[in-house]
C-alpha cells in the first residue's frame, strides 16, 4: 500500500482525477498477493512494454496500443489487479511513457470506468452536446480524440464488461466495438475487465469485436477457485 499524501502534487492529482474507487486507493501489483502468478507475471511484461515505450502512442512497433483482457469469474479481483496497475502506473513511470505532446503537460493519462457508465455519459452528450463540455471533453479524451492532446486518456479503464449483455443491444455492441476499435488505431491501449471469456466475445459482441481483442489485447484469464470479495 502507498500513501496518496506522499506524492508529489502532480502525481497525486494523476491518481485522484483518475475516478479510481475510493476502496482500491493506495493499491499496488505488490498487494495483489491473491492474484494467480501467471496473471501478475502477464501484467508485470505488459507494465514493462509500457515502461520502454513500446504500447502507448509507440507507432511502428508491434504492441503499440495493446490492451489488457482481464477475465474471470465475479469477486475473482479483476477490478483490484487493474486499478492497482493504472496506480503503479501513475506513481512509478517516467513521463515520457506517457508520450506526452511537446510542451503538454497531461491531465488525465489513466481513467476508471464501467461500460455502462460509459454508455451513460454518451447518452447524455448525444442529448445536450453543446452544454456539456467537461462530459464531451471526458468522452473524446476516453477515444483519444479531443484536439488538445492533453485530455487524451492514455490508458482507460472499462470495467464490467459483460454486465450488460442480458439486455444488450445493437447500440451497446457498436458502442463498445466503437471505443475499443478507436483507442487501439490510436495507440492507446485499454484493459478491460469482464465476466465473459475471449472465445465467447463472437457469441456476445459479434464477430467482429470477437476477432478484434484476439488482436488487440494480453488476455489473462483470472482463474481462482475462491470468491476474494
Amino acid at each position: 500500500m502507498y500513501d496518496l499524501k506522499t506524492l508529489k502534487v502532480r502525481r497525486r492529482s494523476w491518481i485522484q482525477i483518475a475516478s479510481i474507487p475510493k476502496a482500491r486507493q493506495g493499491w499496488t501489483l505488490a498487494d495483489c498477493t491473491d492474484a494467480p502468478k501467471t496473471v501478475l507475471d502477464g501484467l508485470q511484461r505488459w507494465l514493462n512494454g509500457v515502461r520502454e515505450g513500446k504500447v502507448i502512442l509507440a507507432s511502428g512497433q508491434p504492441a503499440c496500443g495493446l490492451g489488457v483482457l482481464l477475465y474471470g469469474k465475479p469477486g475473482r479481483g479483476k477490478t483490484t489487479l487493474a486499478v492497482a496497475v493504472i496506480q503503479d502506473m501513475l506513481r512509478e513511470m517516467p513521463l515520457a511513457a506517457f508520450a506526452p505532446s511537446e510542451g503538454k503537460v497531461l491531465v488525465r493519462p489513466a481513467y476508471f470506468s464501467t461500460f455502462n457508465d460509459i454508455l451513460d455519459l454518451k447518452g447524455q452528450t448525444m442529448e445536450d452536446a453543446e452544454d456539456l463540455e467537461e462530459e464531451n471533453r471526458l468522452y473524446n479524451g476516453m477515444l483519444g480524440k479531443c484536439r488538445d492532446d492533453a485530455y487524451n486518456i492514455r490508458v482507460l479503464i472499462i470495467d464490467d464488461v459483460g454486465k450488460e449483455h442480458a439486455t444488450l443491444s445493437g447500440w451497446q455492441k457498436s458502442m463498445l466495438h466503437h471505443i475499443l476499435r478507436t483507442r487501439f488505431n490510436n495507440g492507446l491501449p485499454t484493459i478491460v475487465t469482464t465476466n465473459i471469456a475471449r472465445d465467447d466475445w463472437s457469441a456476445t459482441y459479434g464477430d467482429a469485436t470477437g476477432s478484434f481483442v484476439k488482436e488487440a489485447f494480453t488476455y489473462l484469464p483470472v482463474e481462482t477457485t475462491e470468491d476474494l470479495r
